[in-house]
């Protein structure tokens, strides 16, 4: 990099000495912007370039140089007094206290380490120039040590370790009146006191509020925002330093620090306070100045000097140049800003113009003689807070008797309320004239004054039908005065009044209006007009009552729906609390529904819905809440109950009422009702307690035959929350290795060979051993955990039944079961099924698929799809259970049936002459003819296997043969073995 200087003469000269040309070109980089920069590369061609003319305003110098270091630089030039007075400030990798000591002691202003921040150095710079112009400018007249010289200047010590605070306050206390706080607001309440300090010094770690809240509330006070605050701490990151300049800190000192340092930051910061407040004291001095000549003006120019103070108006007088002579104080009322800026910069009214007007502002020359003067159109400016000000400017040239011209005098008035208000009546003219709302103005006496447009529209009289009328004339029913009476009541007691009436239209019509009357007064408080709005909401009201209904009643039933049933049961509740009486919560479920609804067809549902709404209606008393959930659950609240005494009849009688018989499209349909009681407060105090509770009561009377009603009991709950848990555990049971499938034999009664099994699922619980299929298997069904269980049973009995395929024969058959809730999983799960028998090489034959009589009788046609595919993979289907269910023949052609098992319920009493062994004959007979095979369940004693056999029962499975038993154990069974001689199971599981 070459030493010649290219300074840019217009900017402050910066010398910048370092032997390094990457640390030249960074310092170039930071400072070209703002100042001219001139660079030496070691130090005589510093100290040649700093004694040049014109020499340089500041020194940034390097230490460490070969030759001659920057300690050496510094020396020689403070022995000049040609190069004494320019300041220097050492920039340097040295970060060493002593060092910046030294370099404080020979003279430097102010010491800056490397790496450099780019903020901080400007910072620096900028301040040493500000000092060093304005000690220049202090010491014309009066000398710069005579502006300087004052008392001891105070110093505030803010640090919360009391060792800093002394180490701080020994050092300086010779030089400064010191003054200490330990705390933040310590400090804030020394800085607002009667005797400031002039300058702080402040840590920012302390607890409760850091130095930069402190710093932040000194510089927003009025006595603080002009006392310097230099940082003193251990925080030295770039991100911290920046956040401290930001909130108005002056300077930065790091600890460990050298006491040379604080004192030469200190002095610097302490001189460039006193001199900004000299230069405040020279501008007011200016000013007095200026007083003093406009009071030896003419009398004449004085008392307009006084009428333009005292004009609300803003007053001004330009010189021929565009330099204010004088402005009056109302500037700053208008526009925020007072007669000292205008004063400072004369184009400050131009600025000040909203964008969009100053074409208007240009269009006319002040400094031009114009006569006449000019009076602009109304424009805006923008004041000081942002807000927007309408201006009407005159201006006229000032002559003086000898006609030269002296400027021009203006008036700039505030037009804003003027602008705003005639605004407001266009826009109130334009709303009265558009708005849909009618409107109609009334005298003190209620003689109508005008009406709008809309007023015609919505009523049909126009200005002459109500010109002079009251009100009344929109009346709907003149006999019905108590409205209008109490309407009129409140409008002269508070001025106002809002709400719906009945009004009636010019061709007799009446519509709902919803109304807003208030009134203007005069200043005295006496009524001046009446305003009254009203608009058409008819149709809205219409609208509203069919969104309320609907929101809140069944649309099928008209009954209370979900919504307005849970508002009318928290009403309830609250009034049986209030009253310490009891509430009924019936939850009744209609037993059989859905076999109508899918048999018969929804529109019959409906009407079943609709007949069975009314009948339990009749049921109850006319103040009880009946109210239908949805599908075909109904909830019942017994309100004002002294007891629950009558609960049991009440819900006995909707048992009765809905059991009666259903006439509905010409003919008659039968259900019943399962009825769930819980009572308040003994069963639950919340609503989603209540009706929890009633539907687990509701459950219970279905698990005892339906047609009935229980009542809720703790122990229903317990077995509730047993059911939550074996839910949960039942989900973690397969990867437990909980879970196995045994095998119960099914025997050919006429060989007494063992050719086919009945896979069987077994959960071992960890800790509750064997649970029962009849309770867990409903709760996979509830929860959807029999599809995986399916799943995996299905693998276990394809895997099984190869392997016994070659030990039992190659036509042994093993039968599944599967629940009703497997078939809506869709059709996938089955095929993957079958893909899996063909993939495993396993004929369908050696498997049967069992389902209930309730599966057929469901209208979803992919039931009929699996099975009927489940037949041409040579799928065996059977009928668990028969017997007990529809038992419909129409069913067994349809569906294609291999096999009927007679349900144990007959087979366990049969005898000779008695009714079970003459119905499972008839199935027996019945299924033969069909081309069907007979399997009897529950088979226990020899008498019933020989009864079976007699009536040519094909196949027999039960406790006479075997339990169900682990595929390991099942190979080693005999046909005429009995339960004994067998792995046993609890009897709930056999």
């Amino acid at each position: 990099m070459s030493d010649t200087p290219t300074p840019d003469k217009a900017k402050p000269r910066i010398l910048v000495v370092d032997d390094v040309s990457e640390n030249l070109h960074i310092l170039v980089g930071i400072l070209r912007n703002d100042f001219a920069v001139i660079v030496a590369t070691n130090g005589p061609k510093a100290l040649e370039l700093a004694s040049r003319q014109p020499a340089p305003d500041l020194i940034l110098l390097d230490i460490r140089m070969p030759g001659m270091d920057g300690y050496e630089v510094l020396h020689r030039l403070k022995s000049d007094p040609a190069t004494a007075d320019i300041p220097v400030i050492f920039v340097t990798a040295l970060a060493e206290t002593a060092d910046e000591a030294v370099g404080l002691r020979l003279g430097a202003a102010d010491y800056v380490t490397k790496p450099i921040n780019p903020e901080l150095l400007l910072l620096r710079v900028s301040n040493q120039l500000e000092l060093r112009r304005h000690r220049r400018r202090s010491a014309v007249g009066q000398g710069a040590e005579a502006l300087l010289r004052q008392d001891k200047p105070a110093l505030l010590l803010v640090d919360d370790i009391p060792e800093n605070l002394h180490g701080l306050a020994t050092a300086l206390q010779d030089d400064y009146r010191i003054m200490v706080a330990a705390n933040g607001p310590k400090a804030l309440e020394l800085v607002t006191g009667a005797h400031p300090p002039d300058l702080v010094l402040l840590d920012i770690i302390m607890p409760e509020m850091d130095g930069y809240e402190v710093c932040r509330r000194i510089k927003a006070s009025p006595e603080g925002s002009r006392i310097p605050v230099i940082f003193v701490t251990v925080v030295d990151s770039v991100v911290d330093k920046v956040q401290g300049f930001s909130i108005g800190a002056a300077d930065y000192i790091t600890k460990p620090f050298d006491i040379d340092e604080v004192r030469a930051r200190v002095r610097t910061h302490l001189d460039l306070s006193r001199l900004q407040r000299s230069l405040e004291d020279l501008v007011d001095q200016r000013m007095a100045s200026v007083q003093e000549a406009n009071e030896a003006l003419a009398e004449s120019k004085e008392k307009y000097r006084i009428l333009a103070e005292y004009s609300p108006n803003w007053e001004y007088w330009v010189d021929p140049h565009g330099f204010y002579l004088y402005i009056s104080p109302a500037c700053l009322e208008v526009s925020g800003y007072g007669p000292v800026d205008f004063i400072g910069d004369p184009d400050l009214m131009r600025k000040i113009i909203h964008p969009d007007d100053l074409p208007i502002w240009l269009d006319h020359d002040e400094k031009v003689v114009t006569p006449g003067g000019h009076r602009l159109t109304p424009f805006r400016i923008r004041a000081r807070d942002g807000s927007e000000r309408w201006i009407e400017h005159v201006c006229q040239p000032v002559i003086d008797v000898r006609g030269r011209f002296l400027g021009t005098r203006g008036t700039n008035r505030d037009v804003t309320e003027r602008v705003m208000a005639e605004e407001q009546l266009h826009l109130a003219a334009t709303v009265f004239a558009n708005t849909s709302e009618a409107v109609m103005i009334t005298d003190a006496d209620n003689r109508v004054l005008t009406i709008n447009p809309a007023f015609s529209e919505i009523t049909g009289y126009v200005h002459d039908d109500m010109a002079g009328q009251g009100p009344h004339l929109l009346q709907c029913n003149p006999l019905d005065d108590d409205t209008y009476r109490n309407m009129w009541a409140s409008v002269e007691a508070s001025g106002r009044w809002q709400g719906e009436v009945c009004s009636r239209r010019a061709d007799g019509s009446d519509f709902i209006a919803w109304i807003t009357i208030s009134t203007v007064f005069r200043d005295d408080g006496a009524v001046h007009r009446r305003v009254i709005l009203f608009s058409d909401i008819t149709e809205k009201k219409r609208a509203d009552n069919l969104i309320w209904t609907q929101a809140n009643y069944d649309h099928l039933t008209q009954l209370p729906n979900r919504r307005l049933f849970n508002d009318r049961l928290e009403r309830e509740i609250k009034k049986a609390q209030r009253d310490e009486t009891v509430i009924g919560l019936l939850f009744i479920d209609l037993d059989r529904f859905k076999e109508v609804n899918e048999t018969q067809g929804h529109e019959t549902g409906d009407l079943l819905l609709v007949e069975a709404a009314s009948r339990i209606r009749q049921s109850v008393r006319d103040y009880d809440t009946v109210a239908r959930l949805g599908g075909d659950e109904f909830m019942v609240i017994l309100s004002e109950l002294q007891g629950g005494t009558d609960i049991g009849r009440i819900a006995q009688d909707v048992i009765e009422r809905l059991s009666a018989p259903f006439a509905l499209n010409g003919n008659e349909h039968f259900v019943s009702a399962s009825i769930g009681i819980a009572l308040y407060p003994a069963d639950g105090t919340g609503i989603s307690e209540l009706i929890k509770h009633a539907d687990q009561a509701m459950y219970l009377a279905k698990d005892a035959g339906r047609a009935c009603f229980r009542f809720f009991t703790r122990a229903l709950q317990e077995s509730a929350e047993q059911r939550v848990r074996l839910a949960g555990e039942l989900r973690r049971a397969l990867e437990a290795g909980q879970m196995e499938v045994y095998y119960q034999p099914i025997v050919a009664l006429d060989s007494g060979r063992i050719i086919k099994a009945e896979a069987l699922l077994r959960w071992k619980h960890a800790t509750q051993g064997f649970v029962s299929p009849a309770t867990f298997i409903p709760i996979a069904e509830d929860t959807g955990i029999i599809h995986e269980l399916g799943e995996w049973v299905f693998e276990q009995v394809l895997a099984q039944t190869l392997r016994w395929r070659s030990t039992l024969g190659p036509d042994f058959q093993v039968s599944i079961n599967i629940s009703p809730v497997q078939f809506n999983s869709g059709e996938q799960t089955f095929r993957r099924w079958i893909d899996s028998l063909q993939a495993a090489g396993l004929p369908g034959s050696n498997l049967v698929i069992e389902i209930t009589e309730g599966l057929l009788m469901g209208t979803d046609p992919g039931i009929r799809d699996a099975l009927l595919r489940f037949r041409d993979a040579g799928i065996g289907v059977a009928i668990d259970d028969f017997g007990t269910g529809y038992s419909s023949l129409s069913y067994l052609k349809k569906f294609d049936i291999d096999i009927l098992k007679i349900d144990q319920s007959f087979t366990r009493n049969l005898a000779p002459e008695g009714a079970d062994f003459a119905l499972c004959e008839a199935i027996v007979v019945m299924a033969h003819k069909l081309g069907l095979k007979v399997v009897a369940e529950g088979v226990e004693t020899e008498l019933q296997r020989d009864l079976l056999r007699q009536i040519s029962c094909d196949y027999a499975q039960g406790f006479l043969f075997s339990r169900a038993v682990p595929a390991s154990e099942f190979e080693t069974l005999r046909p005429d073995s009995g339960p004994s001689e067998h792995h046993s199971l609890p009897e709930s599981l056999s």
